[in-house]
């Protein structure tokens, strides 16, 4: 039997982007496992992931945890739009 793998296309906002850099500088064992995550839930976003859809004014959004790090991010069709990357004391305050 042939299973059909989709792999979501993962994009970076900017300020991700830069947060992702930022956390690499300080804890490069932390961004590399950050960045891993991601990609194996664009590979594959049945599997075991911490994953929770957010309340008030994140509606909409999903929360990925990766150790102390929360992945807010959102998919549409095959596209994974990370829009920030925060450690957890820092993630839900803007």
């Amino acid at each position: 039997m042939w299973k059909e793998v989709v792999i979501m296309e993962i994009r970076y906002s900017e300020k991700a982007d830069k947060q992702i850099k930022k956390i690499f500088k300080g804890d490069r064992k932390s961004a590399k496992m950050i960045v891993k995550t991601i990609e194996s839930y664009a590979e594959n976003p049945s599997g075991n992931f911490d994953i929770k859809i957010l309340k008030g004014k994140f509606e909409a959004l999903k929360r990925l945890r990766v150790g102390n790090y929360r992945v807010i991010f959102d998919e549409y069709s095959d596209i994974m739009s990370i829009y920030e990357i925060k450690h957890r004391k820092e993630a839900y305050h803007d």
